[in-house]
């Protein structure tokens, strides 16, 4: 029957998350183990990249193992965990792209930027907002001085190349049952538009619960069938609105960016929901979490201040200015869309790298050379 809602085809929902959960149905069964078990081995995944990325990118060893140690002990990951979201796979699957990316040296890089494409296709079907990483990561190796500018456009090529494998046949999918070559999904209109229109506030925001979904002009009734149509208009309300109040746009963009980072406690609504008898215990773990977490903005925010010193600098060090690329990253498209909490998430094992590298460096443990610059030699 394929990817279907309520008897109609749709791109409404990216596709990759769902994919995965009837993959892990049709394994085990109508239960949450698969769905589980995908997430453990996805953090797991997730802790032994944060490992070799932080090694990689020449940060020590003694700040690899702690920051994969923080983020093993991080709360709101272990409560995500137990979560049917598609945060932590989605993740997991991104930080396999980029590590990818990163592992290529001299004339081997071009081939391992291709397959680290493919890897960040595969989470483009997950994340859809993941087609406009790879200019932040190849203009941080750039930046950091891990390759020169023509090295640089030619990743860029490879990584989408291989990007646009993966994500073609789906598009075409599409355009066979929907009329139209809609590269992922359908809800970039509404993403848009919830964080453009006069009753925005920055944060979740429901059109088709408020007086705006009038001016789209199609019944909430027929939001499958039409899903493409509704695409467009609600693009169409936000560019427009946005070209109407540039001013106040970019105001609310920086309160998302706010939104986005201020507190990491979503995590834990589905413990309140599934066992609301502990609700104390959760208050004290969501109190407990919150520390966790400013402490390693902190950090983390001055070990981005350290990279790019190192990077203007031509020092040691430069290489972690890369590590800054997915907090950054989220940061945009906060900015652009909307700033809800749960939207950092990609951004935090690079925030306990860069966290894990500050606490080393006040240790005394040196930067090593990072294995990770790799595009002038070869």
């Amino acid at each position: 029957m394929g990817y279907q809602e309520g008897g109609f085809p749709t791109a409404f929902w990216p596709v990759g998350y769902p994919a995965l959960i009837g993959a892990a149905t049709w394994l085990f069964g109508p239960t949450l183990f698969g769905p589980l078990l995908f997430n453990l081995i996805a953090q797991a995944a997730t802790i032994l990249l944060i490992l070799w990325l932080a090694r990689r990118l020449g940060a020590g060893e003694g700040a690899a193992r702690l920051a994969a140690l923080l983020y093993a002990l991080y709360p709101a990951h272990i409560a995500y965990t137990g979560d049917t979201a598609a945060e932590t796979t989605a993740t997991a699957v991104t930080l396999a792209g980029i590590a990818l990316i990163l592992k290529g040296r001299g004339g081997k890089s071009l081939g391992w930027a291709f397959l680290g494409g493919l890897v960040l296709g595969a989470a483009m079907l997950m994340r859809p907002q993941t087609m406009l990483l790879p200019p932040f990561l190849v203009g941080a190796l750039w930046l950091s001085r891990g390759v020169d500018w023509r090295r640089a456009l030619l990743l860029l090529v490879l990584i989408v190349a291989g990007m646009a494998v993966v994500v073609a046949p789906w598009t075409m999918r599409n355009r066979a049952v929907l009329g139209a070559p809609v590269l992922v999904s359908t809800n970039g209109g509404v993403a848009l538009q919830a964080g453009a229109n006069d009753l925005a506030d920055g944060g979740y925001f429901q059109v088709e619960k408020s007086p705006l979904w009038a001016q789209v002009g199609i019944p909430f009734a027929d939001r499958v069938q039409r899903q493409v149509e509704i695409d467009r208009r609600l693009k169409a309300m936000a560019t427009d609105w946005i070209a109407a109040h540039p001013v106040r746009w970019g105001l609310l963009g920086v309160r998302k960016v706010a939104l986005l980072w201020m507190k990491d406690g979503d995590a834990f609504w589905s413990l309140d929901a599934s066992h609301p008898e502990r609700a104390t215990l959760w208050k004290i773990a969501q109190g407990v979490n919150q520390l966790f977490y400013m402490a390693l903005l902190g950090l983390a925010a001055i070990g981005i201040g350290l990279a790019a010193r190192a990077a203007w600098a031509g020092r040691k060090g430069a290489a972690m200015l890369v590590a800054a690329v997915m907090p950054l990253f989220c940061t945009a498209l906060a900015f652009g869309f909307t700033g809800q909490t749960r939207y950092h998430y990609p951004a935090m094992p690079f925030v306990v790298i860069l966290a894990a590298w500050v606490i080393a460096r006040r240790l005394g443990e040196p930067s090593r050379a990072p294995a990770a610059m790799s595009g002038h030699d070869g």
